[in-house]
């Protein structure tokens, strides 16, 4: 399978579900199910994907449905992929220096819809 995700670092809930072609619920228990899917949640509700959450779906995907593999197998290879060694040890701290990142790039975004909504508004 070849996916062309859009230039972003993050994706709302409607996003993810037209590129990865998936049903919410099926993304929903992938998430726990397999772990390493973190969306971030706003005070709405809304689901905010960042673009590894979205590259880990379509590994899952292709893993599971291409590949017929068993969830156990899939388990295996993303524990490996995301394995706390202690080579990774840097890159796994870069990574989460990178979702607090994103985490901020959210909030700002969802700040930045509300003064345009109020600006529309006239307060």
């Amino acid at each position: 399978m070849d996916y062309r995700l859009p230039d972003k670092l993050t994706f709302k809930r409607p996003e993810v579900i037209k590129i990865t072609r998936l049903d919410g619920k099926v993304i929903d228990f992938w998430e726990k199910e397999f772990g390493g899917i973190a969306p971030v949640v706003n005070t709405a509700g809304e689901k905010y994907y960042a673009r590894k959450d979205i590259e880990l779906i379509l590994k899952i995907k292709q893993l599971m449905i291409v590949e017929k593999m068993e969830k156990s197998s899939i388990k295996k290879i993303i524990a490996e992929t995301n394995g706390n060694s202690i080579e990774n040890n840097h890159e796994n701290s870069v990574k989460s220096h990178n979702l607090k990142a994103d985490k901020l790039k959210i909030i700002r975004t969802g700040l930045e819809e509300i003064l345009t909504l109020l600006d529309k508004n006239g307060t």
